[in-house]
């Protein structure tokens, strides 16, 4: 058994790098990678607070209290981890959550900072989606304008379904896919994103 003198468990997070430092812009981005570098290294739990604490303090043969070695343990990964997340965010996001003492902590604050960011944006694409239309643009941009949308919005983590796509997309056509839009809609089975684009091409 580990005791208060043995040395911390190696952290499995040193080989891990989260490439863009979180700033009050790239919230989804940073967060797709810090999530993929916890669940590879099977550490989510210290996140989501599903991995909690055990006891600080256990009562030996001798009915006398003595530290818990693993709760050492557990601590030992849990300031890695938050070490991690402390290093991977600006400044500015840090004075934020400086008093955090665990990762849990950490990544609740952070949530909060960014859940009313993250509705707006969701929120604030969904309504492009409804007012663009195609105009002047070719077929390949309008296309390529709309799944930029839809991405946005799956990177908020607010994903549209495919089917969802393709009914924005074809409420923006103009009078020259008129003959398209009718044949499609009245189809029986749904139009992929794909057979749309090559439609919309031809």
């Amino acid at each position: 058994m580990s005791s208060s003198s043995s040395s911390p468990p190696t952290n499995p997070l040193l080989a891990n790098s989260v490439t863009e430092k979180l700033t009050k812009a790239n919230h989804a981005l940073w967060k797709a990678q810090v999530r993929s570098a916890m669940r590879g290294a099977r550490l989510e739990g210290h996140l989501t607070g599903a991995m909690k604490a055990p006891e600080a303090e256990i009562i030996d043969k001798d009915s006398k209290k003595m530290s818990n070695p693993a709760y050492e343990e557990w601590e030992a990964r849990d300031q890695q981890i938050l070490s991690f997340l402390l290093a991977s965010i600006t400044r500015d996001i840090l004075i934020q959550i400086a008093s955090a003492t665990t990762a849990f902590e950490a990544w609740q604050n952070i949530e909060a900072m960014f859940a009313s960011q993250t509705r707006a944006r969701a929120l604030n694409l969904r309504i492009a989606l409804s007012n663009t239309k195609k105009g002047n643009m070719s077929a390949s941009d309008y296309f390529a304008k709309m799944k930029g949308f839809v991405d946005g919005m799956a990177a908020a983590g607010r994903p549209l379904a495919e089917d969802e796509l393709v009914e924005y997309i074809l409420t923006g056509l103009n009078g020259e896919f008129e003959s398209l839009v009718s044949s499609l809609i009245t189809r029986v089975e749904p139009v992929s994103l794909e057979e749309l684009y090559s439609q919309l091409l031809t």
